[in-house]
């Protein structure tokens, strides 16, 4: 063989070497799009049972809201003591804005701005 068809020879070797890779790779990629797509399909059930399970308590939240005059508020550590000095001081709520937009998208939490009156 001269030099040029050893050349020729270990880079046509290089080359399939490299097409054996390239299939091995494309080969656990598809595996891994099949293993998670099945992975996904399995958390979307107990998903979306838990999310219609949600919905079918939030009219009966509101109920029991409206009867009992409470609300559950998600909040900080210092909105809690916050909170907590106005309920001491007596302070009433007289108003609820609404926060128009969220910056994270729809994410089903609402926000507010809970507007209180020192008590007289």
């Amino acid at each position: 063989m001269s030099t040029v068809e050893k050349i020729l020879q270990r880079a046509e070797d290089r080359i399939e070497e490299w097409r054996r890779q390239d299939q091995a790779r494309e080969a656990e990629a598809e595996a891994d799009r099949d293993r998670l797509w099945a992975e996904a399909k399995e958390r979307e059930e107990p998903l979306t049972e838990a999310a219609r399970e949600a919905e079918s308590h939030r009219g009966s939240v509101e109920e029991l809201t409206d009867r009992t005059r409470f609300v559950f508020v998600v909040h900080s550590d210092e909105e809690a003591r916050t909170l907590e000095t106005f309920a001491s001081e007596r302070s009433r709520l007289v108003k609820v804005v609404p926060v128009k937009t969220s910056p994270e998208g729809d994410t089903g939490i609402k926000g507010s701005w809970l507007v209180f009156e020192a008590a007289r």
